[in-house]
């Protein structure tokens, strides 16, 4: 077996076991019903700590996971899951439950790794072969995750309570398998693999890689880099990508919809326990086939999506502008209704369409820049996205702030991501009209003659 095969291999049994987690669906009753603690407390107090601790540990997690070549990043992460479902099931107070929100935050945020490990193992010419992999296996584990879920609860073969072990189970299987991936022997951000490379300067930034090449600029095979010069090529890669419109415009798109959509998928549980309180209805929960139906869905529209030809330079800001306002209208739904049918509907809906997009988003940043600028970009982005969602988290949710109650939360994010469509919308018209703005031979606009 080829070494990229079997090293795709480890990984994606990895991330195919950490997403299986049947508990997760249910985890908000589970921690009301079994841990004797009030909705306010799981919403107000607990549920905003995953989010300041996976922003505070991302904030390292994201400068050291080169520094230490990655395997050391994906252990931690397979760590920090069991240690997450142990202290659950083991947990009697809110203090406990808010320590197992510090470890699923770091556990969210040594995600980073996993995604780019194995850029750094196999040749160029696999990387879309490997990515497909690890995306599918993480796709398949959520998807079976949410449908064991379901019928273990529907049938009455497990309770809340039990699910956790089954969780547990998995993830600590999936933490021995990081332990056989191969360790990364070449530091990328530091050390250079082979050949001389033109290391980027500042004074060569706005000419062509072949102008103005001195002595010190290039690199020989296997010379140790400064940090100050890799931290000179970091600043050049942020100002070369943002730099261009396009990779801007996908990437705020990016940022300001990630950090809603973390919210959503944080609160939900707890605003369809209000929904189904409020509505009085007590028929069973299908949180967990809700996940399956909507991870299915997003698996197959994003690899469809590949092979739809669509002009993204064209259409982009027409459908970021569409698809953010639909998913506001399903929110602010979710935030009236009384029927948890439709708030299930609505939450298929909304999560259906992220992750096209972002697979969408994602190809299209890529195509503008470096190939060795894409996990420092897809990063930044991520790391933006936490920070908006930590600023929203502690102005909405946190006792801290506003504290506000589950619907009128939701009417805040529907109104976020209706407000982004608009944004999306003001700003390509006007860019459209200055591209088209008609000019005379003196280079003066009509308008201004």
């Amino acid at each position: 077996m080829e070494s990229w095969i079997s090293i795709s291999l480890i990984l994606c049994t990895f991330g195919f076991l950490k997403e299986l987690r049947p508990s997760e669906p249910f985890v908000t009753e589970y921690i009301i019903e079994y841990k004797n603690i009030t909705v306010e407390e799981v919403i107000h107090v607990a549920f905003p700590v995953s989010t300041y601790a996976s922003l505070a540990s991302l904030a390292i997690i994201f400068l050291v996971t080169d520094l230490l070549r990655y395997k050391p990043v994906v252990i931690l992460e397979g760590l920090c899951h069991v240690l997450t479902w142990g202290i659950l099931i083991l947990a009697k107070d809110i203090v406990a439950v808010i320590v197992v929100e510090i470890f699923y935050g770091i556990a969210c945020s040594a995600e980073v790794a996993y995604s780019t490990y194995i850029y750094a193992q196999v040749n160029r010419d696999y990387y879309k072969k490997v990515t497909s992999h690890t995306s599918s296996a993480r796709l398949a584990g959520k998807f079976f995750g949410g449908l064991v879920a379901q019928v273990l609860v529907t049938l009455n073969l497990m309770n809340y309570h039990e699910l956790n072990y089954v969780t547990l189970a998995c993830v600590a299987v999936g933490a021995v398998c990081t332990l056989f991936l191969p360790r990364v022997h070449e530091n990328r951000q530091f050390y250079l693999k082979s050949g001389p490379t033109l290391l980027p300067s500042i004074k060569n930034t706005e000419k062509s890689a072949s102008e103005n090449v001195t002595d010190n600029d290039v690199i020989q095979p296997g010379r140790k880099i400064s940090i100050k010069s890799s931290l000179a090529a970091l600043v050049i890669d942020f100002k070369t990508a943002y730099g261009d419109a396009y990779v801007l415009k996908w990437s705020v798109w990016w940022a300001i919809a990630s950090a809603g959509q973390y919210q959503v998928i944080n609160y939900i549980q707890a605003l369809w326990e209000q929904i189904r309180e409020d509505g009085g209805n007590e028929d069973a929960l299908y949180n967990g086939a809700v996940k399956a139906v909507h991870t299915l869905m997003s698996a197959f529209l994003s690899f469809g999506i590949g092979y739809v030809s669509i002009s993204w330079e064209k259409w982009g800001e027409c459908t970021l502008t569409f698809i953010s306002v639909v998913q506001g209208v399903m929110l602010l739904w979710m935030s009236q209704t009384n029927s948890l049918t439709l708030a299930y509907l609505s939450y298929i809906i909304f999560r259906t369409i992220h992750p096209v997009m972002i697979t969408v988003a994602s190809a299209e940043v890529a195509q503008r820049i470096r190939k060795d600028s894409y996990a420092l970009i897809f990063g930044a982005n991520t790391l933006i996205a936490l920070g908006l969602q930590t600023v929203l988290t502690f102005a909405v949710a946190d006792f801290q702030g506003l504290a506000l109650d589950e619907r009128t939360q939701y009417i805040v994010y529907g109104v976020c991501f209706i407000l982004l469509g608009l944004l999306i919308g003001v700003t390509s018209v006007f860019g459209r009209r200055k591209r088209h703005k008609p000019v005379s031979s003196n280079g003066i606009t009509q308008e201004d003659a």
